[in-house]
């Protein structure tokens, strides 16, 4: 999925999942970002909670940039040019130039 922001990808991906690896984050470079999370999960007995998190430039090793990974996205939810591999290769492309 593509999003808007930081903080539309953070509102939309529950702390849970991210921490999970369900979600994988790129910057509008594709540059890869990781979740710091400054409220922890929950998980008890009974209950679960969402944790509170930021995307934050990852560390070195932490997955591939996105212009590695793009062959292995399934799917692809967004606005063109963000709906299909050709169309983000494009994209990072020119954002390269910029």
């Amino acid at each position: 999925m593509a999003f808007p922001s930081e903080a539309d990808a953070v509102t939309h991906c529950e702390g849970l999942d991210v921490e999970a690896a369900v979600w994988l984050f790129w910057n509008s470079r594709g540059e890869p970002l990781e979740p710091k999370f400054s409220v922890p999960n929950k998980r008890g007995l009974f209950a679960v909670g969402n944790g509170v998190y930021a995307l934050v430039p990852a560390a070195p090793d932490h997955h591939a940039a996105l212009d590695e990974a793009v062959d292995e996205v399934l799917t692809f939810e967004g606005p063109a040019p963000f709906d299909s591999a050709e169309g983000v290769r494009a994209y990072l492309r020119g954002a390269r130039h910029e």
